[in-house]
């Protein structure tokens, strides 16, 4: 009786350790065929992140800046090129919460709203005086060809000049704010 008793702990004790081991290794070789959770992040990613070859702006001020001028933080682009509406006006108010809400990492973060310059009211401009507001000239990726942006979407360029995520218009700034705040958490730069 004994003896079978210290065998079969003898077999529990093998069992205990070498059984995680073979689910481990069945797990891996099948990690291809198994389910994948839904992604975190609140906006779009740019799969892969499209590095910016060319980016000109024309400001207010009639000052061209390039992507030189935009590098260096985590850039929220809002692009309205018709004028800017009630939706516009909405996601400038998001993008201002968002930067707000990021507390001591404010420096670290900048936005752009891209607008036919003559269509801008002085009222968007009073409000959003911490916001670079200009007419886009051309932007082009590291591939050469020309990029559409879309009406009204927010896009996130990271420090490196690197287009990476879009926003929707129903996304939240709460959204937002946890997506910044993880890739600030996370990242080195900018």
């Amino acid at each position: 009786m004994k003896k079978e008793n210290s065998k079969l702990s003898g077999y529990l004790l093998i069992a205990v350790f070498v059984v995680p081991l073979l689910i481990a290794i069945a797990m891996y070789a099948m990690r291809d065929h198994m389910p994948t959770t839904k992604s975190i992040s609140h906006g779009e990613l740019i799969h892969p992140a499209q590095p910016i070859q060319t980016l000109s702006i024309k400001l207010k001020s009639n000052e061209i800046i390039d992507l030189q001028g935009l590098t260096g933080k985590w850039t929220y682009i809002l692009y309205s090129p018709n004028g800017c509406d009630l939706q516009c006006e909405a996601s400038l108010f998001k993008l201002r919460q968002t930067k707000k809400a990021t507390g001591r990492e404010l420096n670290r973060i900048q936005s752009a709203l891209l607008i036919d310059i003559n269509k801008v009211s002085t009222q968007i401009l009073e409000r959003n005086q911490r916001t670079r507001v200009g007419q886009l000239l051309k932007l082009e990726i590291e591939s050469g060809e020309q990029k559409q942006l879309v009406n009204g979407v927010i896009y996130l360029i990271d420090p490196n000049g690197n287009l990476m995520m879009q926003y929707d218009a129903e996304t939240t700034s709460r959204g937002m704010l946890k997506d910044i705040k993880k890739l600030l958490k996370i990242s080195n730069i900018g």
